[in-house]
Order: structure tokens, then sequence, then C-alpha cells
């Protein structure tokens, strides 16, 4: 069974090491662990291994490895050919890599960065049942699988008696994300379909971009016309303009601010247990999402109108 003891907002760290200096990533992981935080996300691709190595260190220096649970990917297409790698070798070589960077002994949840439909599921799951086994990873996930490659991986892996996908990744925001126009094909985002899949078989969701890149402050600030040509083609329809009203008036009747309050569109969802996944540059915004739990009730219910 998976993990219950987790908390609400999960702390990613894809600049790490890169775009954050080492210094400004102890300081946010820091607060982020202060304010009860204990959800740290990172992958092997992320800076080449310098997310996971930033993470192994401040770890070490602070003695916490066994407050904390560290979700990192593995299997992430190599770059710059994009070729798949859900193999034997490409994953043990991923997971081997990323216990020597994080300094740890075990994974608390392993996940697979991408899927490959050309490849049956048969292949796939003994390779991390075997994982799991071996004492490498306590749990395995799914990161932009469907939900229904998901059941049908666990389906084979319950019948065999091998571990199952106990959580999932995908791109998951208050706004309602046009597929079309999201940058990365291979990614897999929530609609209908998948949100109903997750209410059925009730597998949580680590949801990435969380914040949806700031769109709804950058709508109360700039507008519409001032929002970037990426942010329009991945976010702007009709659905999402009507959640954009929403959110803008809880913001301005709350004081909290527009980012913050779309956290509730995932943190409340009444169907998915969803674990939003923070996007931090500084330890203000760090804050600044935090102030979604102090919406009301009356508030949450607003946007769910």
């Amino acid at each position: 069974m998976f993990q219950t003891n987790l908390s609400a907002l999960a702390l990613g760290t894809a600049p790490f090491g890169t775009g954050i200096s080492r210094e400004t990533a102890f300081t946010i992981l820091d607060a982020y662990i202060d304010r009860g935080g204990n959800l740290i996300d990172t992958a092997a691709v992320y800076g080449m291994g310098l997310s996971e190595q930033t993470i192994g260190d401040w770890v070490s220096d602070r003695g916490i490895r066994y407050n904390i649970t560290i979700a990192t990917k593995g299997g992430h297409p190599s770059i710059p050919d994009w070729n798949r790698r859900i193999t034997e070798k490409d994953i043990c070589f991923d997971i081997e890599n990323s216990l020597r960077y994080l300094k740890t002994d075990y994974i608390d949840i392993y996940f697979l960065h991408r899927d490959d439909e050309d490849q049956p599921v048969e292949n796939i799951m003994p390779i991390l049942d075997r994982l799991v086994k071996e004492g490498k990873t306590r749990f395995i996930g799914a990161s932009n699988w469907t939900v229904e490659r998901i059941n049908e991986a666990n389906v084979f892996a319950k019948r065999n008696g091998m571990s199952e996908f106990s959580v999932s990744q995908i791109f998951w925001n208050g706004a309602a994300i046009n597929k079309e126009g999201v940058y990365d094909q291979t990614l897999v985002a929530m609609d209908g379909t998948q949100h109903a899949g997750y209410a059925t078989n009730k597998i949580p969701v680590m949801a990435y971009t969380a914040q949806a890149q700031g769109l709804f402050s950058h709508i109360q600030n700039k507008g519409y016309e001032g929002l970037s040509d990426g942010l329009v083609r991945t976010y702007i329809n009709p659905e999402t303009k009507r959640r954009a009203e929403l959110i803008l008036s809880v913001s301005e009747e709350t004081g909290v601010s527009p980012t913050a309050v779309s956290l509730a569109y995932l943190l409340y969802d009444k169907d998915v247990k969803a674990y939003p996944i923070l996007g931090i540059s500084r330890t203000e915004r760090l804050l600044e999402a935090m102030e979604v739990f102090s919406l009301q009730k009356k508030d949450i219910d607003k946007l769910f109108s």
C-alpha cells in the first residue's frame, strides 16, 4: 500500500544545481522542510544528475534521510536523439546512478519517466519488480503514462505477484490544458478521460507544472493580451478562462495569490488524490504557494461551482 504520511505539496527540484545554485537550493530545501514538507521530486535527467547530486549533498549534510520521501525518475529518452530507453540495461543504469548521486541505498518512489507503448507491459513490470525485491526502491511509479497503460500494467503485475504502480506523475494544474499546444507531445496531461480513470483506480497523482507556469498571476497582472505565445498555446481556451474568472475572484476576496488559489483545484479535487509538485526558485515563492492552506471552505467551494 502506498504511504500516506506525505506532505500535501511536493517540492520540485529540476533546476537545482543548474539554474538554481547549490546555496539557494539548500535554502529552499531547508525552508520546505521547516514548514512541514517531506516529499522531494527529482529525476536522473534533471541537469544530467546535478539535481540529484544537490539533493544528495543536502540530505547528507542535514542528516535527515529517514525524515523525507525522495521520488526520482529514470528511463527518460536519450538527448538529443530522443531514443526510447525503457530497457533493463537503461533502467538499471539510471537507478544505480541515482542511488549514487542521492547518497542513499534506496529510493522511496522510483518512476519511469516515460512509457514505451511499443513494448508490452509484460516486458517492463518484471524489471521494476526486481528493483523493489532488491530493496533499491520502496514503490514504483509511472510518469507520463496514460491511465489505460497503468491499469494494464497493474493487472499484469497483480496476476503475477509483482509490484504494481502505486502513484503517477502527469501534467496537471488549474487550467484546462490544450494537448495539441503542449511543447512536448510525449507528456501526458490530465483530461476528462485520465481523470475518470484515476477516480476509478484510486491511484494518487503527483501533478507537475502544478502552478501552470504562473498563468493566473500573469492574467491578473497583464491580461490575456500580455501572455506569451507558449502560455496561450498551452492553456487558453473557454474553460481556462472560466476557471481564471473564479480564481481571480477568490484571490481578490482573500488576498491569496492567484497562483496559490489555483493549487486548490488539485488539492481539493474530490475524486483524485493529488500531490502538486511546486516549481520554486525562491523561498518567497514557497511561502506564496503555501497560502493555499489559508483558504476557507466557502472559497474552495466557489472554485468548484
